[in-house]
């Protein structure tokens, strides 16, 4: 009786080892895709960058431009997405509370690439994780460093900061995605999308990008919104 079960069930268990094993490289590969086309910043922005300055930067519109965390974390986002950041106004240890508030983006305490770090103190940006958990993140700081790369194994230990998690900002290239779908779109049916022109990253040129209207107007008292960043 035994041999007999044995006899059955040895087949199906190398068949199932097979299946497993040519399934595991597409496996890795839909993992890997989500971060393949993440281009990690590692070296400081050229102040030229429209991102970083104040032709598109609010912070640095506002009179707190780099170096600062936030105006650097906000100049990230629209590099890494292509379009204006939700999160437009506030000290460093506003933004995870404004963001889960506001349901701006996803949140949560696991790391991903293009993700805001967020300390009570000092936001920054993930630029790599790697396999043994700690991450790579790009920063600035105000009143200190225009710029730099740090790797963290603990995100609590930053200067004894309070850390909050993180803010899903990098949309994983969904505006390349919806771009042929938006300009298809008949405008008198779609109010809700608007083009916006953007300045190329090197600052050579201009061009046009299509997104969701989802832009959140900064209040016109700055000196409210924009006083007291600690980074």
């Amino acid at each position: 009786m035994n041999k007999k079960k044995t006899l059955v069930i040895l087949p199906i268990v190398i068949v199932l080892t097979i299946i497993m094993s040519l399934m595991a490289p597409v496996m890795a590969s839909a993992s890997a895709s989500d971060t393949d086309d993440y281009k990690p910043r590692l070296t400081a922005p050229k102040s030229s960058i429209a991102y970083y300055n104040s032709k598109l930067n609010v912070y640095a519109q506002t009179g707190t431009p780099m170096p600062n965390c936030v105006a650097y974390a906000y100049g990230r986002i629209y590099e890494m997405n292509g379009e204006k950041p939700l999160i437009t106004h506030g000290s460093a240890g506003d933004w995870y509370g404004m963001n889960k508030r506001n349901g701006y983006y996803p949140y949560g305490q696991k790391p991903k690439v293009g993700a805001v770090a967020c300390w009570s103190g000092h936001v920054a940006i993930v630029e790599k994780v790697h396999k043994d958990g700690s991450i790579t993140v790009s920063e600035s700081h105000w009143g200190g460093r225009y710029f730099n790369t740090k790797r963290y194994k603990n995100v609590k230990s930053h200067y004894g900061q309070r850390f909050q998690g993180y803010i899903y900002a990098y949309n994983n290239g969904v505006t390349k995605a919806l771009k042929k779908k938006l300009l298809k779109a008949k405008p008198e049916m779609n109010t809700q999308y608007k083009q916006n022109t953007a300045v190329s990253p090197d600052d050579a040129s201009e061009f046009t990008i299509t997104n969701l209207d989802r832009t959140v107007e900064a209040s016109k008292n700055s000196s409210l919104l924009y006083s007291g960043f600690i980074n």
